[in-house]
């Protein structure tokens, strides 16, 4: 389906060190500014590696769509920066893995032309969120997973976690950990962990327990309206919840980690048709 907003400010960010990176974003910069028309800004954080007279902070500045150059942690870590702020997201690729970065380097003048004449597809991806009931702490949402794992000293110890589902325990893990996946991320680091691929069209929450001592431990698939909560038992070591691999916090024993479905989601723009089985052949 091709879908047209009204973009016409747009905010580029792009994988810290990279050359190549900069190059891209320099032609994309002028080209939509002198070509195109656009309200062309780079990030802030790009300064001073690229010259350019329009600035904006993701995540405070209003811009109609933010372009990542980079690989999957650029890709990430721009996600968690907006914050709140609801606004998709065009990929360019740098780099062999990134299922969502679907843009190829060579390409990127023309993609910019699409999505002036609003020739794309919006995806709009589950994102898991989290809460703590000891703490008012905040984390961004997770578009891949989230994993809580032993932390600091206890990094090679086991921790002992209880697993709940609307309020029913469904098992006790004494073990590394476990990991709580969305559809998109149960071909990341839950895949590696023995979780099975899901169609990234079925709303779901993937459990995967790792390295359990409990033979009954054993991934599961949820409904998406579940709501997972990880108990920290009070002689466990601490752990940490990591967000994509990207944002951590420390959580000490006897703290309860909630997780459910986002009702915000992630807005991606894709010009290519997406295969999910396609990723077997990536991973």
């Amino acid at each position: 389906m091709w879908l047209g907003l009204n973009i016409k400010r747009i905010g580029i960010v792009i994988k810290r060190g990279s050359s190549q990176g900069y190059e891209i974003a320099q032609r994309l910069l002028s080209y939509g500014e002198e070509v195109l028309g656009l309200d062309m800004y780079i990030d802030e954080e790009a300064l001073p590696d690229i010259k350019w007279g329009k600035v904006f902070k993701v995540g405070k500045d209003i811009v109609d769509l933010i372009i990542v150059v980079g690989g999957d942690g650029t890709f990430l870590r721009t996600l968690h920066r907006i914050g709140s702020m609801d606004v998709p997201i065009m990929a360019i690729k740098i780099g062999r893995r990134g299922f969502l970065l679907d843009v190829k380097p060579d390409e990127a003048l023309e993609r910019l032309k699409d999505v002036v004449e609003g020739k794309y597809n919006l995806h709009r991806y589950m994102r898991l969120e989290v809460s703590f009931n000891a703490s008012d702490l905040s984390m961004p949402l997770a578009l891949n997973d989230v994993v809580i794992v032993g932390w600091g000293y206890a990094r090679t110890k086991i921790v002992s976690l209880s697993i709940y589902v609307d309020e029913e325990c469904i098992y006790d893990i004494d073990g590394d950990g476990v990991i709580v996946a969305t559809p998109l991320g149960s071909s990341a680091y839950a895949l590696s962990a023995g979780g099975p691929i899901v169609d990234i069209d079925l709303d779901s929450i993937i459990l995967v327990p790792l390295a359990p001592m409990q033979f009954n431990a054993k991934p599961v698939i949820l409904s998406p309206n579940r709501i997972v909560k990880v108990k920290v038992s009070d002689y466990s070591h601490p752990v940490a919840c990591i967000i994509d691999g990207q944002t951590m916090e420390v959580v000490k024993p006897g703290s309860d980690i909630v997780i459910k479905r986002s009702i915000r989601r992630a807005k991606v723009l894709r010009f290519h048709g997406v295969n999910t089985y396609a990723r077997l052949k990536e991973v």
